[in-house]
């Protein structure tokens, strides 16, 4: 199979890093950017189909619900350092953070 210009040949493995589908250039404008007002989001997050998370509900609960009483609670909260210093883990299978340090 041939897909974009590389050829996998059979019975290889291949790795879908879904996390990378979240990051498409082609897909979203500064794609390496939090944007939670990011229109027309098309993101693969929750899977899709039969293979849809379950914990997608609980999720959006948390961003309608826990986000903002946090910046009620803590309206100061801001980053400890500069956003250049943030480290990401170094997996290519889930994009996150190694540590998150805030001052409120």
């Amino acid at each position: 199979m041939t897909i974009a210009g590389v050829t996998i040949p059979r019975g290889s493995l291949v790795l879908a890093a879904v996390a990378s589908a979240n990051r498409d250039a082609r897909q979203f404008e500064n794609p390496d950017r939090l944007d939670i007002t990011r229109g027309n989001n098309r993101h693969l997050a929750f899977g899709h189909g039969p293979h849809f998370c379950l914990g997608a509900p609980l999720a959006r609960l948390e961003d309608q619900i826990a986000i903002p009483a946090l910046i009620r609670r803590l309206p100061r909260l801001r980053l400890a350092i500069p956003a250049e210093r943030l480290r990401w883990r170094a997996t290519p299978i889930l994009r996150g953070l190694e540590a998150l340090p805030v001052l409120f």
